[in-house]
């Protein structure tokens, strides 16, 4: 499944030099998309709609139980890549990895569903992303909480 995400997820990181460089001010146009394909399992995706500017991206195939977490920051970040929903926290530790854009990288983990951060997500909708120093808050406001639990549910933790 990493193989075929990576290979996805570098086709949205073709514009996200501008996601992993703009200021918070910039998040009210970005919302939650759900996507599905059969080779490709299930896609929660937080970006702006309608283009290829994405912050972070939840993958996991049907009733796995694990999840995909990927987040666009800089290509030289170290550390300091985490999601935080309510008073949990997902610490990313992973280095970033490149893309085709210079200066922006991806941090990919995979954690279970049930991971306490992204319980309270699922449960919540409240969602801060934490990269390259700034936090920036990617809730899933009404028509987004359905998608949200659509895809935890379809992974294999319900909500």
């Amino acid at each position: 499944m990493r193989t075929r995400s990576i290979f996805g997820l570098s086709a949205a990181l073709v514009i996200a030099a501008a996601c992993a460089h703009q200021t918070t001010e910039t998040r009210t146009s970005m919302s939650w998309a759900f996507n599905q394909t059969q080779s490709e399992g299930l896609k929660l995706v937080y970006g702006e709609p309608l283009s290829d500017n994405v912050l972070v991206m939840l993958s996991c195939q049907p009733r796995s139980g694990q999840v995909e977490v990927a987040v666009t920051t800089s290509d030289t970040a170290s550390a300091g890549v985490a999601l935080a929903s309510q008073s949990e926290r997902f610490e990313m530790t992973s280095p970033a990895g490149p893309t085709p854009i210079q200066g922006v990288g991806v941090v990919m983990e995979t954690a279970a569903a049930d991971t306490p951060a992204l319980r309270s997500f699922a449960r919540t909708g409240d969602l801060n992303v934490r990269t390259t120093g700034r936090t920036v808050s990617a809730p899933a406001l009404a028509g987004d909480r359905a998608k949200v639990a659509d895809f935890f549910g379809q992974c294999g933790q319900p909500v």
